[in-house]
């Protein structure tokens, strides 16, 4: 469980281009998975952020942000990941 701290300007600038809001950066701080990185920095992700039915084929949402290790959000992302 992490909490949000500063956001850099590349970073609010992605979210406000990609329609991620600050709620649900606040939701992927307190519950996402944490990945530690060699430089001190984390990968916070959640894996499905809406729960909704899956079809065969059908793409998954993927959240992710790349905080630094003084806890500053560098980054956020939603990436598309294809089954197969």
């Amino acid at each position: 469980m992490m909490k949000l701290g500063k956001i850099s300007p590349l970073a609010f600038s992605r979210m406000k281009q990609r329609g991620i809001s600050i709620d649900a950066l606040h939701h992927l701080l307190e519950h996402g998975q944490v990945e530690k990185q060699f430089d001190g920095a984390r990968l916070v992700y959640l894996d499905n952020p809406t729960p909704g039915p899956v079809w065969a084929g059908s793409p998954k949402p993927r959240l992710y942000a790349v905080v630094d290790a003084a806890g500053e959000v560098l980054t956020v992302e939603r990436r598309v990941r294809l089954r197969g």
